[in-house]
């Protein structure tokens, strides 16, 4: 079976993930307002603040493309 693949270069990927990775911590961050957030979910949201965190520290443009801010302080973990 052949899968459909569309072209992106790296920086739209990199966009691309952190747009799904944010996504999923606001979700996480709703679930525990609600006191539904178990430990697999305190795992994930752990696991997606570190790779947001990795992705400002390594990538010069991350600031001018929305990580401009902190990233425990808005999701703390």
């Amino acid at each position: 079976m052949k899968r459909s693949m569309i072209a992106a270069d790296a920086k739209e990927t990199l966009l691309d993930l952190i747009d799904e990775v944010t996504i999923a911590l606001e979700e996480l961050q709703e679930d525990e307002v609600r006191g539904e957030l178990n430990e697999y979910g305190e795992g994930a949201k752990a696991v997606y603040v570190q790779m947001l965190e990795f992705i400002r520290e390594r990538w010069e443009e991350s600031e001018e493309i929305g990580l401009d801010f902190n990233i425990e302080e808005r999701f703390p973990i």
